[in-house]
């Protein structure tokens, strides 16, 4: 079933076509935009990530040229924020100013020379995408292997190409482009797939997967499973949207629109 609403309400959040107003304009190129729960917004290019707080002021940046070019950030904890180099196999984590708080983690020196996605996890662990294996490993604070899920093509009897991962509210979500979203619990045990295709990222916010695709803001429900569809003309060109603390950000190539309720 699908739900076709101007109305936005979820958790904390709620827009109306006509009761939302820009709040700030980011003006700054990126190919990556993530938030965190506080509201801050991170734009990555190339090396650099930038951070910017809930009203679109710049805070402060962070590069490392010697890693190349930033695959993937992850600030679902704001105070340990994690860069996934994947051309060299590499993962720096900052904290809350942008600094590095911890010594490089040095993914084939773990036997992990291939891993193709990385995100935090609890109790500051993270997960790996496995491609030589075709498994997700969690490892903990000290780098060492907590769980592993084998093979997944032979598990699910599918083809396992995942594009996009993050772990919210002790369940894993692992984007699987030809099949869909697969959760699994924090133990790595396959739960379900639901079936959205041909996604590059999404966001959970508590009982919700909240995606962008056709220019439109969706959701899909994870305790009823109906489909939502967010219709706003504010969303032409747009690449992806995040809705964070009350204001919804919409990310472009050039620039970042940040909206507030009014």
């Amino acid at each position: 079933m699908r739900i076709f609403i101007f109305l936005l309400a979820m958790m904390s959040v709620a827009f109306v076509q006509d009761s939302k107003r820009k709040n700030a304009t980011i003006r700054q190129r990126s190919q990556l935009m993530v938030t965190d729960n506080i509201g801050n917004v991170y734009l990555c290019y190339n090396d650099q990530i930038l951070k910017y707080d809930a009203d679109g002021m710049f805070i402060k940046e962070f590069s490392n040229k010697n890693f190349g070019n930033i695959a993937h950030a992850d600030a679902t904890n704001a105070l340990r924020i994690l860069l996934f180099y994947k051309e060299v196999s590499r993962i720096i984590f900052l904290d809350n100013t942008l600094s590095i708080n911890a010594e490089p983690v040095q993914l084939e020196a773990l036997g992990f020379p291939n891993a193709q996605l990385a995100c935090t996890s609890m109790e500051n662990g993270l997960w790996l995408y496995d491609q030589d294996n075709f498994e997700l490993i969690r490892l903990n604070r000290n780098l060492q292997i907590e769980q592993r899920t084998g093979n997944l093509g032979q598990v699910l009897n599918i083809s396992i190409q995942p594009n996009f991962m993050v772990e919210k509210n002790n369940r894993l979500f692992v984007n699987n482009p030809s099949t869909g979203i697969m959760i699994f619990d924090i133990y790595g045990t396959y739960a379900k797939t639901i079936p959205i295709k041909n996604l590059t990222s999404f966001q959970v916010l508590e009982d919700r997967i909240i995606y962008f695709e056709e220019q439109k803001l969706k959701a899909v429900d994870l305790l009823s499973y109906m489909d939502i569809e967010y219709k706003d003309s504010e969303f032409k060109g747009a690449l992806n949207v995040r809705l964070e603390k009350q204001k919804m950000v919409v990310h472009y190539a050039d620039s970042c629109t940040i909206y507030k309720q009014q």
